[in-house]
């Protein structure tokens, strides 16, 4: 599992453009004006995707524009027990809080990238 893109860059200033559910592949892609110049004003459309999302929450106050993120923050792993009486069913997730002027985000995910 790989979290080292939420560990090692700063999302901050970024603006949510948009976010789309791929149910079919359980992927869950934010699409986002990133700053890569801060001086210069300078920002580039990526795409934060996420991998085998298990969970997504959101918690923002009516707000009218695009959110932009102050932090995002690294909850660590979590077991999820999906288990039947027939079927044992145990997964690992990461975790992690996007906070953003309007509220917060909670995505639960074992892989992601930034594109």
């Amino acid at each position: 599992m790989r979290i080292m893109i939420i560990n090692e860059i700063s999302f901050h200033d970024s603006k949510v453009l948009k976010v789309i559910e791929n149910p079919d592949e359980q992927t869950l892609d934010f699409f986002i004006d990133f700053p890569t110049d801060w001086e210069n004003n300078i920002f580039e459309h990526k795409i934060l995707r996420f991998k085998d999302v298990t969970f997504y929450s959101i918690e923002e106050i009516p707000f009218r524009g695009l959110p932009t993120i102050l932090n995002v923050i690294n909850l660590g792993q979590i077991t999820k027990d999906f288990s039947t009486s027939s079927h044992e069913w145990i997964i690992i997730r990461n975790k992690i809080k996007i906070e953003t002027i309007a509220g917060n985000r909670i995505i639960e995910f074992s892989d992601c990238k930034f594109i």
